[in-house]
């Protein structure tokens, strides 16, 4: 590993001797090619690939103005190369370094080259994998765009060490992209996955990022994913804040159906007594309640609110139900409630069993 922090040319060639061993060691033959060249390392995974009668569709940036749009949609062709890139991977290189330099990434995105990668991460050994990984150093939120490379960018979260994925989290912290990629169909895995894994004093700044925009990404279709796991796996304070700003926004989070599956994390991940606070948020909008009922994923947190409530307004919040009866017959998920309720009614359900019936 000291030969990544050297710059002599013999540390540059003996890393570059090391990162050839590790690619030919654990990626299929053919798929990276030794070619001199400042196209050649780009073009050899296609060409391997088409040898084998696949099609594959690179889906690297169009360009950097559709890069800055941040869409979800698919890119179609190979991965951009800036002029310090072609620089320093061309045949005037020392040692032949052009020959492997973006190799990784070329194949990162492509499908069948997506699961190579992957492969090879797998087999790699800890210095192996550190050496391959190197090559997405500055390139991660292109990679975490990709409907391919994100898979690979998951890969590495999953097989190296926690300070090993700090540039990662530099990368998703410049220009204020946090929120941009945690509300992103692919990028939005990335975050969830570092939230997961990395060390508090790690994503202390992108947890506050998250927190910045709590109530948006609440109601958003992917960003919400984000918000759940700052809840199960954020410190105390993200924790505490995090569920305040939820309590404080409750109307517009519970009626967002992605809201609806936060609201419920929120039940699952804080102390008993945070969940009293959060059902009593809950039941003080006489409406909010029916509306949850007939939610997707409403039912479980009706279930969680009811259990949490205290015996007095537990009962009012089952009266609030009883007037929505009619409404709530004519829902799939709010028949599965008033079943509930009409047993607890009928004695035949205690209120801690409120969470196990019917959902």
């Amino acid at each position: 590993l000291e030969l990544r922090t050297r710059s002599s040319p013999l540390a540059e060639a003996l890393a570059h001797s090391v990162t050839m061993a590790a690619l030919s060691s654990v990626l299929p033959v053919g798929a990276f090619s030794s070619t001199d060249g400042p196209a050649s390392h780009m073009l050899a995974p296609y060409a391997a690939v088409k040898a084998h009668g696949s099609e594959m569709s690179p889906c690297g940036p169009r360009q950097t103005q559709q890069f800055s749009s941040w869409s979800s949609e698919p890119c179609h062709s190979v991965p951009s190369t800036t002029a310090e890139e072609s620089e320093s991977e061309g045949p005037s290189s020392p040692h032949g370094t052009g020959s492997s330099m973006g190799q990784m990434r070329a194949l990162a995105h492509t499908p069948e080259g997506s699961r190579q990668v992957q492969s090879a991460l797998g087999k790699a050994s800890d210095i192996e994998r550190e050496l391959l990984v190197k090559e997405f150093h500055g390139h991660a939120v292109r990679a975490m765009r990709c409907p391919h490379a994100n898979h690979v960018m998951q890969k590495i979260i999953s097989t190296l060490p926690a300070p090993s994925l700090q540039f990662i989290v530099d990368e998703i912290m410049q220009d204020g992209f946090a929120k941009k990629i945690a509300t992103h169909r692919y990028g939005g895995r990335i975050v969830q996955q570092l939230l997961a894994k990395c060390e508090a004093s790690q994503i202390r700044d992108l947890a506050e990022a998250l927190l910045q925009d709590a109530v948006a990404l609440c109601c958003h279709f992917f960003g919400n994913f984000a918000i759940q796991h700052l809840l199960q796996f954020g410190t105390a304070e993200q924790q505490y804040r995090c569920l305040r700003t939820i309590e404080q926004n409750i109307g517009a989070i519970a009626r967002s159906p992605s809201g609806v599956s936060v609201v419920e994390a929120a039940m699952q991940h804080t102390s008993s007594l945070d969940r009293i606070w959060l059902a009593r948020a809950v039941v003080q909008d006489p409406k909010l309640l029916p509306h949850l009922a007939q939610a997707r994923h409403g039912p479980g947190v009706v279930l969680q609110v009811m259990a949490a409530l205290p015996e007095r307004e537990r009962t009012r919040a089952c009266q609030s139900l009883a007037e929505a009866a009619d409404e709530l017959r004519t829902s799939r998920y709010g028949k599965k409630v008033l079943a509930c309720l009409e047993e607890y009614r009928s004695g035949s359900a205690e209120a801690g069993g409120f969470c196990a019936m019917g959902c």
